[in-house]
């Protein structure tokens, strides 16, 4: 029998490592059962950097399942750099390459987690889905949940008769698709670059920075970024709201309903991944600027523009896209304050100097332009589409002469509709685009068909 096995480890051994591939010796059940074996556990990992920094976080993992103790070794990365690995080794009777392909080998009172620098981050696998949630991160996260509910409701309350029942409703919706999905996971990609870059403490990307201070505060496991996830998603539709003018906000029930009707949309935050964060900033970022009074040359007028240049930086930095923004200011908000400039120019200075601390993805060049993902938006957002058409072709006059939140939504929609075939990864951020943009053109039509030039300019 172990001859059998032996020989079928050797075979999916020598077979080509595919994408997110984690072997299990004997398989998975047996790891099922360590996990609730009730014996205790100690890890030991290598000399090397990520085999140290994976082991820090296998610590934290199973000390949700188990206790610390003697009674089972866990050792973390391959032979070639883990001397207590090579010592035990002999027990798996496989040879030593064998320990630099992603595994788990479970015996009976050694577990191995094998990998390579290439691809140990994939032992993560082995936990996915897997969650041991702590008393208090389950009553903490419900009550700091009810109480941000409880605020926004009240806020939400004072704008509108109906606002603040749409949004209980909104609550409601995100709640039961989040818990009725089984699709939320940390991204493959995420998890090999900003996830794994947190734990050995490279801070190649503003999102790396963020999660070494995350990770030592809260400990780096799924459940840390499953309640993370959680609560940002809830901030994303909560901040929706924002983007409907002041006078009608209980239309942001129609900018979220618009924006998460897209199964694309959807599907793009269902993992745990960069589009997550670059949709939450933007909504922060347009929240801002749509409802914030910039008009005044005060002291508190330049510390919101301070803080919108620093979060538009942050953001910049994820999707370089984002530095438009303060351009389009120039056009949609037209005024002699300096804020415009001020806004502009701390956002170049800070994308400059944060290129050289980070490395920003810029696309690649030539590009490359690929129109699948154009007839995928013309598809998902077929209602949003019609109704701005309709709007621009039956209003070039209102269109042309427009201020405020509608331009520069509009201008920010024209942008991102022609960067979607050289930047797929925009799609999410041009559905919230135009879902708030028509959402403030259906309103100027109704303002202009009214009669009511003076609101025009809130909108």
């Amino acid at each position: 029998m172990k001859k059998i096995l032996l020989i079928l480890l050797m075979m999916l051994m020598f077979q080509p490592v595919l994408a997110a591939e984690l072997d299990f010796y004997p398989n998975e059940k047996a790891f099922e059962s360590f996990l609730d074996n009730g014996r205790s556990y100690h890890v030991l990992p290598g000399e090397s950097e990520y085999s140290k920094a994976w082991a820090k976080y296998l610590d934290e993992k199973l000390s949700r399942f188990k206790e610390k103790g003697e009674d089972t070794i866990v050792l973390v990365g391959n032979v070639y750099e883990n001397s207590k690995m090579m010592e035990f080794w002999h027990l798996t009777g496989l040879p030593y390459e064998a320990s630099l392909k992603p595994s788990v080998i479970v015996l009976d009172n050694v577990v191995f987690f094998t990998g390579s620098e290439e691809n140990m981050y994939l032992i993560e696998r082995a936990f996915s889905q897997k969650y041991a949630f702590r008393t208090q991160e389950v009553y903490g996260s419900f009550l700091i949940g009810i109480l941000l509910v409880i605020l926004f409701t009240f806020i939400f309350s004072k704008n509108g008769v109906y606002t603040h029942f749409f949004y209980i409703s909104t609550v409601a919706l995100i709640v039961l698709w989040f818990f009725n999905s089984n699709l939320f996971m940390i991204d493959e990609g995420f998890l090999r670059s900003t996830f794994q870059d947190a734990l050995l403490g490279k801070e190649r990307t503003p999102l790396t920075w963020v999660f070494g201070l995350y990770f030592s505060i809260y400990s780096p496991s799924e459940e840390a970024l499953f309640i993370l996830h959680l609560f940002l998603l809830f901030l994303i539709a909560t901040l929706l709201f924002f983007i409907a003018p002041k006078s009608y906000r209980e239309l942001g029930f129609l900018v979220f309903g618009l924006t998460f009707a897209s199964p694309t949309f959807r599907h793009s935050l269902e993992n745990f991944n960069e589009s997550l964060f670059e949709v939450f900033i933007l909504v922060i970022v347009l929240g801002i600027i749509l409802n914030a009074m910039f008009t005044e040359e005060t002291t508190k007028s330049i510390k919101r523009t301070g803080v919108l240049s620093f979060i538009t930086i942050f953001g910049a930095l994820i999707r370089p896209y984002f530095v438009l923004i303060p351009f389009f200011m120039f056009l949609a908000f037209p005024t002699k304050s300096m804020r415009n400039y001020l806004y502009l120019g701390l956002t170049v200075i800070g994308l400059l100097v944060g290129s050289l601390y980070f490395k920003i993805p810029f696309p690649k060049w030539p590009l490359d332009a690929n129109f699948d993902y154009l007839i995928l938006f013309v598809k998902e957002a077929f209602i949003q589409l019609i109704l701005i058409i309709y709007v621009v072709f039956n209003f070039k006059t209102l269109i042309m002469r427009m201020r405020g939140g509608k331009a520069l939504l509009f201008y920010l929609f024209l942008s991102l509709l022609v960067l979607l075939p050289v930047i797929p990864e925009i799609f999410p951020a041009l559905i919230l685009v135009s879902s708030g943009l028509v959402v403030r053109l259906i309103l100027l039509f109704q303002a202009s068909s009214l009669g009511g030039e003076a609101n025009l300019q809130e909108l």
